[in-house]
This record gives C-alpha cells, sequence and structure tokens, in this order.
C-alpha cells in the first residue's frame, strides 16, 4: 500500500535539511535500498536548489511543496514551485568527455539525477513548474 507525506518550505537552502531527513527516515523505513536514497536525495537536493538559486527575481518568500509517495516496489517525488517556467530536462547533456577547461559551467547535477533515477517528467501546471521523478525502492536482481 502507498504512502503519501507532504512538505512545504520556504525558498531557503536551510530549510531543505529537515525535509531531506525526514524523506530518508520514510525511504528507510520502508527498506528502500541505499541507491535508491542516494537517488531521491540528490535529487532533492539539486532541484530544490536549483529553483532557490534560479527560479525568482525578487527576494521575497515563495513556497515549494514537495510529495513523496512510496509504494510497495517504488517511490515518486514531486516537487512544485512558483518560480519561472523552466524544465530542467531540456537543458543539454554535459559533455562528460571534454577535457574540464573545455566544459561549461552546470549542468552536471541534472545529468545525475536523469541517470540515477528511473523516470523523470516535468509539466506546468496552473503557473507552476511541477517535477516529478520516480524510481524503484530496490535495485532488479
Amino acid at each position: 500500500m502507498a504512502e503519501t507525506f507532504s512538505f512545504r518550505m520556504p525558498n531557503n537552502i536551510e530549510a531543505m535539511t529537515p525535509i531531506s531527513e525526514a524523506i530518508t527516515s520514510k525511504l528507510e523505513e520502508r527498506g528502500a535500498s541505499q541507491s535508491a536514497i542516494f537517488a531521491c536525495s540528490l535529487a532533492l537536493e539539486e532541484l530544490v536548489t536549483n529553483i532557490i538559486k534560479y527560479g525568482y527575481d525578487d527576494d521575497l518568500e515563495h513556497e515549494i511543496d514537495i510529495e513523496l509517495r512510496v509504494g510497495d516496489t517504488d517511490f515518486e517525488l514531486q516537487i512544485t514551485d512558483d518560480g519561472h517556467e523552466f524544465d530542467p530536462f531540456q537543458a543539454p547533456e554535459p559533455d562528460i568527455d571534454a577535457p574540464l577547461e573545455e566544459r561549461s559551467i552546470g549542468g552536471l547535477g541534472i545529468h545525475f539525477v536523469r541517470n540515477l533515477v528511473d523516470r523523470y517528467q516535468y509539466s506546468r501546471q496552473n503557473e507552476k513548474n511541477v517535477v516529478t521523478i520516480g524510481k524503484a525502492l530496490h535495485e532488479a536482481e
């Protein structure tokens, strides 16, 4: 049976720590593998950090909604914000084979998210960005 946990945080990096810890705890309680927990934590940190750093043109407080759904075999993490319209998965893949001095700055975090999760999706709903990622709780044997 799936369980859903909802969190709301201001666009403030420090507010992410207790949510990240709570999500890790929920995944551990459901017996998620270390790779699933790592993928979820990295995705949360990367996506929320990008929202906070680049999503707003003002210094006002904005709310970011985070929802974790944990099923019997997988989890789904959904992050919703009212920042600029931005699909992180449309960012070009970084050239990880190029010499360091020739690489563009940025893009590695989203590259890791794309490659660590089983599925990802972006949509724009009601003037909000909605990013959803999902992954199996355990690696296929």
